[in-house]
């Protein structure tokens, strides 16, 4: 997520312009002009880290980075597999720091770092991006930062996090992203599913401690502090920290650990790091749903043709959970939207766990439109619901997230603070018509429990869970339609900050300030001057889009 669905994260299995390939079989990751071998030795020996540290006289100091120590050197932006327009005009540069800050003798890792220009040049603050996921890649943000105008008056610095995508070394998982597909022609949470996911992940966890990653290194308090160093690196005395989604919980766990130089933070679609769970994202689910079947029933029109769309949902997922459809589509992940050109037909399994993810994982997609996609689909248009699940199961990315970021932030941070019961809890609460077959597994982070297991990374300490309660000038936005991190999760988050600013679009989903001129506005407001409460009037004049439009923009 961004905490987004798993299943909406894809990977691309042997990028084609060969600036990163990550190949299963041959264990090896092409990253610019160097090779990442499975033996990290001959990856320090061959790569850019050899010029930084030659001058340390023993092996035994070549390969390691006092605790603490970061270098920040200029350099070319790295060449991306997806095209990122804003990069052409970006600088950039690569940030040294060790891979574990617990061990005097940890490994150094590189991490890219992009500054985009302010458009009208002022010398204010910076904005500095913490990218969501976890494991998110930040570089294609870089075009949406622009496209936001995100930039318009202050230069915006974006660090691509510890084991993202182009981060030196990447802890991407091809394993992993190669089961989204066969995921698809079986059942969601049955047997089949769990040993595709489970045996992925150990698969990807093998290869990378053979390759010398230290996977105890790569989770939110490590990351804090990289960005911590980044702006000491820099020279930058103060900066506005911009979050979302899981850079939320980052940033969050920033300005508690890290207060000093922080000037402004603004959160948008919130994960705090004191909910933060695998049994959670049921009940955030639960409650961005009912905000968007609450519009319907206040709007008549709305109320008349969909009365119970909570109820229409339970039905569809405990009827497919008993009897699955199965249909031979073409893959559409926009009901009503054609096929992309020479897309294949695809067989699908369409259960009540693929409905019940579905229907709260893309509602940012759909929002108002919802309504009628459920009665459609009770009705017996189920080709539609089975296209746009095929679609984000064969959907195909060349920018994949980092399951060995996220699996190290889940299975240190959250994993070990819940009981082995709250998954099935949580559901059984939030969405008590659904089968237990359903609820065993979270929407968002299926068969996390059994990986978690298998990933073998310590209990982060119960430091990382505490409340942030900084003084420091906050703005929390939220969209009242987000079932991924809901409105809800954003005001418990304002709540214990002294003076912050919540707002919550009506009719927005996940991630608002891309869709928002409303939010960029009192953003822009709030950082202009972050000791005053900034003009929200904006807010109130926005209404719910009328049910069957596309989400509020």
């Amino acid at each position: 997520m961004g905490c987004r669905p798993r299943n909406l994260q894809r990977a691309g299995v042997g990028a084609s312009n060969g600036r990163l390939r990550a190949d299963a079989g041959d264990h090896v990751a092409e990253i610019g002009t160097g090779t990442v071998p499975e033996d990290r030795g001959s990856f320090m020996k061959g790569s850019p880290y050899r010029s930084l540290l030659a001058s340390v006289a023993t092996t035994a100091a070549l390969f390691a980075l006092p605790a603490g120590a970061a270098t920040f050197e200029p350099g070319e932006c790295p060449k991306t597999n997806d095209s990122v327009a804003a990069l052409a005009q970006a600088r950039c540069g690569w940030l040294t720091v060790p891979e574990n800050r617990t061990k005097a003798d940890s490994l150094p890792i590189r991490l890219p770092v992009v500054i985009l220009a302010a458009r009208a040049r002022q010398g204010a603050d910076p904005i500095v991006y913490m990218e969501g996921g976890p494991g998110g890649p930040v570089l294609p943000s870089a075009d949406v930062m622009v496209a936001a105008n995100i930039n318009a008056t202050r230069d915006v610095i974006m660090l691509g996090q510890r084991g993202s995508l182009y981060a030196r070394p990447s802890l991407i998982c091809p394993e992993v992203d190669g089961t989204n597909a066969p995921m698809v022609g079986v059942m969601r949470n049955g047997p089949e599913a769990r040993q595709l996911y489970v045996d992925a992940n150990e698969a990807c966890r093998k290869r990378l401690v053979a390759q010398g990653v230290d996977l105890g290194g790569y989770n939110t308090t490590e990351s804090a502090t990289d960005f911590a160093e980044l702006r000491q690196a820099l020279g930058i005395a103060e900066w506005n920290v911009l979050g979302v989604s899981y850079g939320t919980d980052l940033a969050l766990t920033y300005m508690r650990q890290h207060p000093e130089g922080v000037r402004s933070v603004t959160l948008d679609s919130v994960l705090p790091n004191f909910m933060a769970t695998i049994a959670v994202f049921w009940t955030m689910q639960r409650e961005g749903l009912d905000a968007i079947f609450a519009s319907c029933a206040a709007d008549p029109a709305c109320h008349v043709r969909y009365p119970d769309p909570m109820g229409t949902l339970a039905a569809l997922v405990r009827k497919y959970e008993a009897t699955p459809y199965r249909k031979r589509v073409a893959p559409v992940l926009v009901p009503g939207d054609k096929p992309e050109a020479g897309a294949e037909p695809v067989d699908v399994v369409v259960d009540g766990a693929a409905i019940a993810y579905w229907a709260g994982g893309v509602s940012e997609l759909f929002g108002s439109r919802l309504p009628t996609l459920l009665y459609d689909a009770a009705g017996g248009r189920m080709d539609d619901v089975a296209a746009s699940i095929a679609a984000i199961g064969f959907t195909h990315t060349t920018e994949p997230l980092s399951f060995g970021l996220l699996n190290g932030v889940v299975c240190s941070e959250w994993a070990p603070y819940e009981p082995a019961d709250s998954v099935l809890a949580a559901g059984r609460k939030a969405f008590p018509g659904y089968p237990d077959s359903v609820l065993s597994q979270s929407p968002q982070f299926p068969f996390m429990k059994d990986i978690c297991k298998a990933w073998k990374v310590a209990r982060a300490p119960a430091s990382q869970r505490e409340v942030t309660r900084n003084a420091i000038p906050t703005l929390v936005i939220a969209g009242s339609f987000d079932a991924l991190t809901s409105a809800h999760a954003a005001a418990e988050a304002a709540k214990p900050i002294p003076g912050s600013t919540l707002i919550v679009l009506p009719g927005s989903g996940h991630y608002v300030l891309p869709k928002s001129e409303c939010a960029r506005k009192v953003m822009a407001a709030f950082i202009a001057e972050p000791r005053q409460k900034p003009d929200v009037s904006c807010v109130a004049d926005l209404k719910v889009p009328a049910f069957g439009d596309p989400p509020n923009r």
